[in-house]
């Protein structure tokens, strides 16, 4: 589905700025920051008119929050486009990427609870950076 069809889909005006930042995180594995996205979209996008968009963005759950241990905000494209409950995620403290857990893991919690809603944040060092040490 492409940005435009996405924000339709949504009830949100579509707009060549809003359609450029969705297709950022839509090009994306990773979560990323407001800083990120600021740097990136610096002279085209002002800060008020990125903030908003984000915040449109999620709460019409085109993107989802990422609070990590510092508070920080991360927004992932939830690639479902539907209401997610069940928020799994790993960020690594070096090069700050973000992943979402596999559905197996979040499976296997279902032989032993009934999960209707989980929200985890793991926290460590990715693979990639371990073999970099």
């Amino acid at each position: 589905m492409m940005s435009r069809e996405v924000l339709k889909q949504h009830s949100l005006r579509v707009t060549s700025h809003r359609c450029e930042v969705l297709d950022c995180f839509r090009q994306s594995d990773k979560a990323l920051t407001f800083a990120h996205l600021e740097k990136k979209f610096k002279n085209k996008i002002d800060r008020v008119s990125l903030y908003r968009m984000l915040y449109s963005f999620s709460e019409k759950n085109i993107l989802y929050k990422i609070f990590d241990s510092k508070k920080e905000i991360n927004y992932i494209f939830n690639h479902h486009l539907k209401k997610y409950t069940h928020h799994s995620y790993f960020k690594c403290k070096l090069c700050n990427n973000i992943i979402r857990l596999p559905l197996e893991y979040i499976n296997s919690l279902k032989q032993y609870i009934n999960v209707e809603e989980l929200n985890i944040l793991a926290e460590g060092t990715c693979n990639v950076c371990t073999k970099k040490e």
